[in-house]
C-alpha cells in the first residue's frame, strides 16, 4: 500500500490532547503526507468525517482519540481499502497497547511515520456484535452496565474518570450482579448452550486498564487470533476481592468453578429473556435480548 493523503481525525476533548501536541503532530505528518485535519464535534462526528473520506481518496486515517472515537472510525472503515492509523488519546487506549504503540501520542506519530513510509500495513481481524464491529472487546452484563453508569456521570478529568469508572464497576459487582440468578443463555460456536450471569468477549490482553494496570479477564486473547470468550454463572459477594487480584494478576480466575472461558472462538450467541446491557469497545449500545458476536477475519487494514 502506498499512502499520499492522510486524515487526521482528531478528538478535541481526548484526555492527552493539547494544542501544542497537536502543532507537533501536524507538523511531523505534513512533512512526509497531503495532510488534511478535522476535530470531532460530538459523539458520532468521527464516523460522518471517516465516511467522507472514503469518497475523496484518502489512503490513510489517523485517530487521535480513545478506543470509542476509534471505534467509530473502523466500522466505516472495516472492508475497504483504506487503512487506520492511531494516536493514543483518551484514557486506557487498549488498542494502542495491544498494537505495542507508544503511549506517547507524538512518540506514536514517529512509529506510525516511519511505518507509512515502508507501506507496513496489515489486515486486523476484528469482531462483530450484531453487525457492530469491535477491536478490543464486547461486554454482555456487568462491564456494559458499569459503563451505563460511568457514562451517566460522564467524567472531564482523568482523575475523575479513574475513581469513577472503579466505583462504577464496584457498585455493579458487589450491589448490581452479585448473589442474582444466572439469566443469560451464551452459546460458543458449536458447543452445548450455558447459563451465564454476565459475558465478556474479548479480542486482547489485557481485557482493559485501570491507573494502567492491566485487567486479565480474556488472558489468552490475542489479535491475531479469534474471540475469547469469559463468562460467569454465579458471582457470591465475598469472592469478588479475590477474583479482581487474580484478574490484576495471575489470571487463575479463568479457571474458577463458576466461570467459563474459551479461546480463539468463532461465534457467540448471547439471548435471555430479560434485556441485558451491552458495550462494544467500551461505548453503551443499548439494551438486547439478543446478542450475535461474530469473528470477522482480516477486515481492516492497518498501519500501527
Amino acid at each position: 500500500m502506498r499512502f499520499h493523503r492522510v486524515l487526521l481525525i482528531v478528538n478535541p476533548v481526548a484526555r492527552t490532547f493539547t494544542k501544542p501536541v497537536l502543532a507537533v503532530i501536524e507538523k511531523a505528518l505534513s512533512a512526509d503526507f497531503a495532510l488534511e485535519v478535522t476535530e470531532t464535534k460530538q459523539r458520532g462526528h468521527a464516523a460522518e468525517i471517516a465516511s467522507q473520506a472514503i469518497h475523496e481518496g484518502i489512503d490513510l486515517v489517523v485517530v487521535f482519540s480513545g478506543d470509542g472515537t476509534i471505534n467509530e472510525v473502523v466500522n466505516v472503515l472495516a472492508g475497504t481499502e483504506i487503512a487506520l492509523g492511531l494516536l493514543p488519546g483518551g484514557a486506557t487506549n487498549i488498542l494502542a497497547r495491544a498494537l505495542d504503540l507508544p503511549l506517547d501520542p507524538v512518540e506514536a506519530t514517529g512509529v506510525l511515520i516511519s511505518r507509512a513510509l515502508d507501506d507496513e500495513a496489515f489486515k486486523l481481524n476484528l469482531g462483530r456484535a450484531d453487525g457492530r464491529y469491535f477491536a478490543v472487546n464486547c461486554g454482555a452484563g456487568v462491564d456494559a452496565a458499569a459503563m451505563n453508569r460511568l457514562d451517566r456521570k460522564f467524567p472531564s478529568k482523568k482523575s475523575s474518570f479513574d475513581r469513577l469508572a472503579f466505583s462504577a464497576v464496584a457498585w455493579e459487582l458487589l450491589v448490581g450482579y452479585a448473589g442474582r440468578r444466572a439469566d443469560l443463555t451464551v452459546a460458543v460456536d458449536e458447543r452445548e448452550p450455558l447459563s451465564a450471569l454476565s459475558v465478556m468477549v474479548g479480542r486482547t490482553d489485557p481485557y482493559t486498564f485501570y491507573k494502567g494496570r492491566g485487567l486479565r479477564l480474556t488472558p489468552d486473547a490475542s489479535l491475531d487470533e479469534g474471540l475469547d470468550v469469559l463468562s460467569m454463572r454465579k458471582l457470591n459477594r465475598r469472592s469478588v476481592p479475590r477474583i479482581a487480584w487474580q484478574a490484576f494478576g495471575s489470571a487463575r480466575h479463568v479457571h474458577g468453578r463458576d466461570i467459563d472461558y474459551v479461546h480463539d472462538a468463532s461465534r457467540v450467541l448471547v439471548t435471555s429473556e430479560r434485556a441485558f446491557p451491552v458495550q462494544v469497545d467500551g461505548d453503551s449500545v443499548g439494551d438486547r435480548r439478543r446478542l450475535e458476536i461474530q469473528l470477522a477475519r482480516e477486515a481492516l487494514w492497518v498501519v500501527a
